[in-house]
């Protein structure tokens, strides 16, 4: 399955618009901020493809059943310079 970040407007195309600029690269600290919120968003997309499984969670209300993550995931993030964004799920 393929998610095309790049198909829709959205705050990712304002991130990768900030990469690109010569202005912004020159900052740093905004530059790795931008980074690190298009790997959130990658992370996120990822994450609605997951395997998830029904847990009984205690709460000051009694019990409440979440549906929580079957195992620990690594998720890595790669971002290449290519001209449209997306995601690969194997």
């Amino acid at each position: 399955m393929v998610i095309n970040l790049s198909e829709q407007h959205s705050l990712v195309s304002n991130w990768v618009a900030e990469l690109r600029n010569t202005e912004v690269q020159e900052d740093r600290m905004r530059f790795r901020r931008n980074l690190e919120r298009i790997g959130e968003i990658v992370a996120y997309e990822i994450s609605k493809q997951l395997p998830w499984k029904v847990q009984e969670t205690p709460t000051p209300l009694g019990i409440h059943e979440s549906k929580v993550l079957e195992s620990q995931p690594v998720l890595a993030t790669i971002l290449r310079a290519l001209a449209q964004w997306h995601v690969e799920l194997f």
